[in-house]
């Protein structure tokens, strides 16, 4: 779950529509590809050996990044977490995750740039249940939960006129695939769905004000996860 601030709804909101939806269509393909690319591998692989992790006492660590859109030097969102199979086919799971986001926008009278960032941890405990496999190929899905909490601030001529601070918590649920290409490594991709709700104040010019509920529910492509996984038993 990414966490939304009111200087992430600003960044939101700069740049014309044709941008964002160049970005949605550049997602698509690269879904496309990747699926594309698991088939045509999974065939490929299809009379080796099997690299699949699916049983009892498997531990990974996990690395993910979150959308295609986060992959700009001022926005990040990612983490880490670990996998562990209790059972064949089923596993605990928990992720840390790590959001950065930064704008610049020029003011209005022109008397000097306006520059807002906003950083975010979360934690993210879960199950997973593997649905069907073959060699080295694997489809899954499961639940999970988040708490999060977001700081953000906003500075003119590196003077902060704003900050905020606000938690959230959510559940949700995700569904993806990890393609082996060793049995030790996995690539991965997921999708999240899910909801949100969260609280928390702001403070300007010396005084803290509340700021309003907020509840969402995510179902665009920004909720897909890219996975890098490391089994080590």
């Amino acid at each position: 779950f990414k966490q939304k601030t009111a200087y992430e709804i600003g960044v939101r909101l700069v740049g014309s529509e044709m941008c964002i939806r160049d970005r949605d269509e550049s997602m698509y393909r690269l879904v496309a590809f990747f699926v594309m690319g698991l088939i045509t591998i999974s065939t490929t692989y299809a009379n080796g050996d099997t690299t699949v992790r699916y049983k009892e006492g498997s531990t990974a660590m996990l690395f993910t990044l979150n959308g295609l859109g986060n992959l700009g030097a001022d926005n990040y969102q990612g983490g880490i977490g670990a996998n562990h199979y209790i059972s064949n086919d089923i596993a605990l799971r928990v992720g840390l995750g790590f959001g950065l986001n930064s704008s610049t926008v020029s003011q209005n009278d022109g008397t000097g740039e306006e520059v807002s960032k906003s950083s975010t941890i979360s934690v993210s405990p879960g199950i997973r249940f593997n649905l069907a496999h073959n060699r080295n190929i694997v489809m899954y899905t499961g639940g999970m939960v988040n708490l999060g909490l977001t700081n953000g601030s906003s500075t003119v001529d590196g003077s902060e006129t704003s900050s905020s601070s606000s938690t959230e918590i959510g559940a949700g649920v995700f569904a993806g695939a990890e393609f082996f290409p060793w049995e030790n490594v996995a690539l991965g991709l997921e999708y999240l769905l899910g909801f949100s709700t969260s609280s928390g104040s702001t403070t300007t010019g010396g005084v803290e004000s509340n700021l309003p509920s907020n509840t969402d529910i995510e179902l665009s492509l920004s909720t897909l996860q890219f996975t890098l996984s490391f089994y080590f038993n």
